[in-house]
């Protein structure tokens, strides 16, 4: 298994990919194309930039993709914002509800 730094992965986009630390078989030291199903297969929730993985990959339509993946080290400062980008999306969807409801009134089929 090759290791590298995860470059960026979006969640809701599923997909990302990650910089290995050295050249694979052929010498080749692309960025490696990552998928949401790798992570499900891996039973791993996310990934944050800078998190440390070992993978294995094959050429798929041309391009190397993650086949299996393994977390090594999270990024604890990228884990960090991102909860904070997490909890601050949460307050304004929170906000934005108590607004309509106040607009609106009484939500007769809400109790």
């Amino acid at each position: 298994m090759r290791q590298g730094k995860v470059k960026w992965y979006n969640g809701k986009k599923c997909f990302g990919f990650i910089t290995p630390d050295t050249p694979n078989q052929d010498g080749n030291t692309d960025d490696v194309f990552v998928h949401s199903s790798a992570l499900k297969a891996a039973e791993i929730r996310f990934l944050n930039e800078n998190d440390i993985v070992e993978f294995e990959e094959e050429v798929r339509n041309g391009k190397l993709s993650v086949t299996t993946l393994k977390l090594i080290q999270r990024d604890e400062e990228s884990a960090r914002r991102f909860q904070e980008r997490r909890a601050e999306r949460r307050r304004a969807i929170e906000g934005r509800k108590q607004r309509e409801e106040k607009k609106h009134g009484f939500a007769f089929w809400k109790k």
